[in-house]
């Protein structure tokens, strides 16, 4: 029953990207997935917050038990049918439920009403939940373990004393905060190739030639929709795009005035070279030439920085003294 609830929702993928903040997240899921702590995971839209549920849902001692995947419109709107809409099926009508365990994933946390915060600490803290079965009110025992998401905002609610501080505090024993993407511009390369990769596999092209001012332009934006706004541009340059090159002018946010450069078309993995070099080049510069400082900046082992500097054809002793 989990495993179809989960292939129903609509996203695929894995955590992509090899800066800081992701290479910690990413060591950090497979403990938190084998705790039975409740989790809240706290980020912007389009931070594939829902994903890190999935990921420790899947390592969790709890996966084999009933999982419940919801949001707070639904829990405000009718909460006891929505829980009572998962409960497993009975082979007798007359037979009872005295016991219910497994996971509630539950999105959008910050949104729910006070009456649905109520309702929920009670499963959260103090292990049960009221449902009217067969026309009685029906006390249930409950050991359900909570992977809530939310927005950075639910801190404001509590402060303002529209979100139940008791609640947040039992739902929060763990929390991941994941970084939007103008936190971790680093890995636009990687999640670009990504999705291109991706995109051109579903409808069966070769991965095109790529303009560094493509990269360019992707630098400079906001990304105020984070992973999800970039996963839609790079599906919107390949439908927008002829089949062997993407255009810079099929960027949804694309500006004239902001290119870096006429540059001839590049395969893919020369585009992304020429990114590397400028985001190397950028780190050395900040740090008057240290390379162990830009590599851990960039989220690299030293070697590596070595390594690729060699083949970049960037020398150290052009950043002494440049510190920004």
């Amino acid at each position: 029953m989990a495993q179809i609830q989960w292939n129903d929702i609509l996203f695929q993928g894995e955590l992509v990207g090899n800066s800081p903040e992701i290479n910690q997240i990413r060591k950090s899921l497979p403990h938190i997935g084998r705790s039975d702590q409740h989790v809240i995971i706290l980020g912007n839209p389009g931070t594939e917050k829902l994903l890190v549920a999935k990921i420790i849902f899947e390592q969790s001692s709890y996966r084999d038990g009933l999982l419940i995947i919801t949001d707070a419109t639904r829990l405000n709107a009718a909460y006891e049918y929505e829980i009572g809409r998962h409960l497993p099926e009975k082979t007798e009508p007359a037979e009872s439920i005295s016991t219910l365990s497994g996971t509630i994933v539950l999105q959008n946390l910050e949104h729910l009403t006070a009456e649905a915060q109520i309702k929920l600490l009670n499963i959260a803290k103090r292990g049960y939940l009221t449902l009217p079965i067969q026309g009685t009110e029906t006390t249930i025992e409950t050991d359900f373990r909570i992977l809530s998401t939310a927005s950075p905002a639910i801190q404001d609610s509590i402060k303002s004393g529209r979100f139940e501080s008791e609640l947040f505090l039992s739902l929060s024993a763990l929390m991941v905060k994941l970084p939007a993407l103008v936190e971790r511009k680093q890995d636009i390369p990687l999640l670009f190739e990504y999705y291109l990769e991706r995109f051109c596999a579903e409808l069966e092209r070769p991965l095109p030639a790529v303009n560094f001012e493509i990269f360019n332009q992707m630098l400079k934006h906001p990304w105020q929709g984070n992973l999800k706004e970039l996963e839609n541009t790079v599906r919107s340059l390949v439908l927008s795009s002829p089949a062997d090159e993407l255009l810079p002018e099929a960027l949804p946010f694309y500006n004239a005035h902001q290119q870096f450069s006429k540059l001839e078309l590049q395969s893919l993995g020369t585009a992304i070279a020429q990114v590397e070099k400028e985001l190397i080049e950028k780190a050395l510069r900040r740090f008057a030439g240290n390379q162990s400082r830009a590599a851990q900046i960039l989220g690299i082992s030293e070697p590596n920085m070595r390594f690729k500097m060699k083949k970049l054809g960037i020398r150290k002793d052009d950043f002494l003294a440049t510190a920004e």
